[in-house]
């Protein structure tokens, strides 16, 4: 017991040390604006005395302001001297009626030592961190040996100063498995895991890695990334959220774009202004569909002005969140409070996007589409004039009270019946009886025609609305037309500052231009458009589009972005963890020609990339968050990827690559949820029903449960960083939700009939499942389920017939059957199998 104590009390001792040890190391890092002080001012103090507000005339984020006297004759701030700035000696005060900031807590003993520090130093103002252009700094002093990665440089540097080391590389099962979540959002193959975890060395990971490079799924993986960007949905929005049944044709343009690694300056320039490049073709005009996602207000009695403002500020936020990592919406009523941007500024951004007009552009010149669209349409009409003919023949039918009555009033045609009987679809052993008189048919066929005479109104009904659901069905035809964006060229629209951001009340005339804070604009001409606005965005001089891209890279690489709120690189946003390494990676960005996946690779060929996950101890205290990145993170995987992997474990996976939406089989009642208008639900066929989860129907006011329950984006705005919740609903949901169920029934039918010993289908489940091999105690747990299932379906032969259903197995029972699926369904339903290591 005292040993005991005695460890704690010395674990406790390191720990305060480590943390010690972290504070001294960042007092000594001399105090800069930009990370310590602007960041400060923002948070605690721009709301009275910020762009917004100036209280007692003091206005902190102009160094003119700051250090002039104030209406009281004092100065908040006397560069070089912090013991005769009010500002310090205001945050210092025990005084209720002076302490500032009069609203909160007041500032920590931290925070205080830094304004401190900062004013002793000058206390000079320099630009934001992030509106300075990047430039490659100095390589740590290291050994370059041991550590080739210029990412593992400055990693390391960041570790040692905290009295940190990086956690060793993962073994190789792990990197294997976190490469294909990575960088396909799919399960490896188990012969894939097995000769790399053979052959394992630095050349064999590099070649893994540069295979599912060029795999045509790593479009779909990073595509998704995208579109949670580009606020992707298939329907409008709105009450009545009608379909829109190309918007597919965008999402397949980004995810082969992404595939072909198209240049990110080109893939930004063809989405802001595909329109606008010289001879645009077909792909270009797609591009712009990315301005088409927004939600858009199709009924009847809006105001077509407030919607078309509403539109185009949604066009605005969306290219500054996505591209530019700014809240430049917050300057739609008033003056930026926290960003150099002003209210005239944004109006003069919007000025870009006020001229556009939407258009559904017929491709031309396609064959393949336009064949497709024909087939689709002439195999639709043909059901429905099939369906037609059985509804007329059912009323026929329905006026009789019995078959007999029924082929009287045929004259007992023979032809004429067996056209009849033949549009109707039923069994031959019906067909057979309704054929043979009343005095012909045997018992057993009188009875059959009795219960089918029973059902004819429920048959008409169910026709009439096999009908309806054609006609949504057409709707989502393959019909070979884009949706894009185009300018205007005659009646050009003027743009106004909006006074509070109310279409309403115009103020001045603005015209196109681009934030002063950022780099010099220089259009081609002096009518400006969205082609000079895509080529400033991705110009070598703009601070800010290649930050925010490696950003999201290494969030998508590590869970977490080195800057913490990818969509604010503004005053409000976190500082960057690592600013050298940020800017290294946004540079190697751009002198690579923009080419996204050689910075992916750059990234995932680190050794900082392929360090273990393991949770260690004493780096709690320090670094809770990992932020210093002493190891790689573990995380749920994301909505779609949930159901990808239940699909790919179970074998039904269906992996062709773009196309039209699909409809997957949905809970019960889910039709019923939608608000108003009802959602129609036709499940697609197999293997259709089986693709990825990119590709599901997603519908904003009644998206597929599954993937709300796993925290998907609504797609009403741009989301640069999904949730990440914990909560019972989703074990509920991989436990029952149909589409769980049956993968889950589809494994537990390949481990009932293999031919190997137990503990061989066992393992093989887990090396399909989790990339390794169980433990001997994993193993003896799962037999023991194996044999308490095993009784109990042996007791329960209804449950195990209604458990396993469809997925029988020739030759085996289904009580045996229903034993190994419940297996399946224990590893499917692990928390490992869902989680990113």
């Amino acid at each position: 017991m005292l040993k005991s104590i005695a460890l704690h009390c010395l674990a406790s001792c390191l720990l305060m040390l480590g943390t010690s040890y972290l504070l001294a190391v960042e007092q000594q890092r001399s105090v800069s604006f930009g990370r310590d002080i602007q960041p400060l001012l923002a948070r605690r103090c721009f709301v009275c005395h910020g762009p917004a507000e100036q209280r007692a005339g003091l206005a902190l984020h102009v160094r003119a302001s700051a250090t002039a006297p104030t209406a009281s004759g004092n100065y908040a701030i006397v560069a070089g001297h912090p013991d005769r700035s009010e500002l310090l000696s205001r945050v210092l005060s025990h005084d209720e009626g002076t302490r500032m900031p009069l609203e909160g807590p007041a500032l920590s003993a931290d925070e205080i030592g830094r304004l401190r520090e900062w004013i002793a130093q000058g206390a000079e103002y320099t630009r934001h961190w992030s509106f300075v252009v990047p430039q490659r700094a100095e390589l740590p002093a290291a050994d370059q040996a041991a550590s080739p990665s210029a990412i593992d440089l400055f990693v390391n540097q960041r570790l040692e100063e905290a009295g940190l080391q990086a956690s060793p590389e993962a073994d190789p099962h792990t990197l294997v498995r976190r490469l294909a979540l990575d960088l396909l959002g799919l399960l490896p193959k188990a012969e894939q895991v097995k000769r790399f975890v053979q052959a394992f060395s630095e050349d064999a990971y590099e070649k893994l890695v540069d295979e599912m490079l060029q795999s045509e799924h790593f479009g779909e993986r990073w595509g998704r990334h995208w579109l949670d960007l580009a606020r992707y949905a298939d329907t409008f929005g709105y009450e009545r959220d009608d379909v829109r049944p190309n918007a597919w044709r965008y999402r397949d343009w980004v995810l082969q774009s992404i595939n072909k690694n198209q240049p990110y300056d080109e893939f930004i320039t063809e989405q802001l202004a595909g329109d606008l490049l010289p001879d645009a073709t077909v792909d270009q005009q797609v591009a712009t569909g990315l301005h088409r996602m927004n939600t858009k207000n199709n009924e009847s009695g809006i105001n077509k002005e407030d919607y078309h403002n509403r539109e185009t500020v949604d066009r605005v936020n969306t290219t500054s969140t996505a591209v530019l990592g700014l809240t430049i919406g917050c300057a739609q009523c008033h003056d930026h409070k926290y960003d150099p941007i002003s209210q005239k500024e944004f109006y003069q951004f919007y000025s870009f996007f006020n001229n556009v007009a939407e258009q559904d552009v017929d491709i031309q010149g396609t064959g393949e589409e336009q064949a497709r669209y024909q087939r689709a349409l002439s195999d639709l009409e043909a059901k429905r004039e099939q369906l037609k003919t059985r509804r007329t023949v059912l009323e026929e039918m329905k006026e009789h009270a019995a078959a007999a009555t029924w082929r009287l009033s045929l004259n007992n045609d023979p032809q004429v019946l067996a056209d009849k009987l033949q549009s109707l679809e039923i069994s031959e052993s019906l067909r057979s009886s309704l054929q043979s008189s009343r005095a012909e048919q045997t018992a057993g066929q009188r009875r059959q025609v009795d219960a089918f005479w029973k059902t004819l109104v429920a048959l008409h009904d169910d026709t009439g609305k096999a009908l309806a659901q054609l006609s949504v069905q057409k709707r989502h035809l393959p019909k070979p037309y884009v949706m894009t964006l185009h300018e205007k060229a005659e009646e050009r629209r003027e743009t106004y500052l909006l006074v509070r951001g109310d279409f309403k009340q115009k103020g001045e005339r603005v015209e196109s231009q681009t934030p002063a804070a950022l780099s010099l604009f220089r259009p081609r001409s002096e009518a400006p458009d969205r082609l000079d606005l895509a080529r400033w965005i991705t110009s070598q001089d703009n601070p800010l589009a290649a930050r925010v891209a490696a950003n999201h890279f290494w969030k998508h690489l590590f869970g977490a972005g080195l800057v913490a709120t990818p969509d604010d690189f503004g005053a409000q946003g976190e500082p960057p963890s690592h600013p050298k390494l940020l800017d290294w990676l946004a540079v190697e960005l751009m002198e690579s020609g923009w080419d996204r996946k050689h910075l992916v690779k750059t990234i995932v060929m680190s050794k900082t990339y392929r360090q273990s996950s393991f949770h260690r101890a004493e780096v709690q205290q320090v670094d809770p968050e990992n932020r210093l990145l002493s190891r790689q993170s573990r995380f749920r995987v994301e909505a779609e990827i949930v159901r990808d992997l239940f699909l790919a474990a179970a074998g039904l996976l269906h992996p062709d690559v773009g196309g039209p939406t699909i409809h997957p089989r949905v809970p019960a009642a889910t039709e019923d949820l939608a608000y108003k208008y009802k959602t129609q639900w036709i499940v697609s066929d197999s293997p259709n029903c089986y693709r990825r989860g990119m590709y599901i129907h997603f519908k904003r006011t009644n998206p597929y449960p599954s993937l709300m329950m796993f925290d998907a984006p609504e797609s009403n705005v741009c989301l640069a960083m999904r949730s990440r919740s914990n909560t019972p609903l989703q074990a509920l949901a991989t436990l029952n939700d149909p589409v769980f169920v049956e993968c889950a029934q589809a494994l537990g039918r390949d481990l009932a009939i293999s031919n190997g010993v137990l503990e061989d289908r066992l393992q093989a489940a887990a090396a399909r499942c989790l990339s390794r091999t169980f433990t001997a105690h994993e193993v003896r747990i799962l037999l023991s389920l194996l044999q308490s299932q095993r009784v109990w379906y042996g007791d329960h032969p209804a449950e195990a017939d209604h458990l396993v259903a469809e997925y029988a197995a020739a030759g085996v029972p289904n009580t045996e059957t229903a034993a190994w699926l419940a297996v399946a369904r224990a590893v499917l339903n692990l928390d490992e199998f869902v989680t990113r290591e």
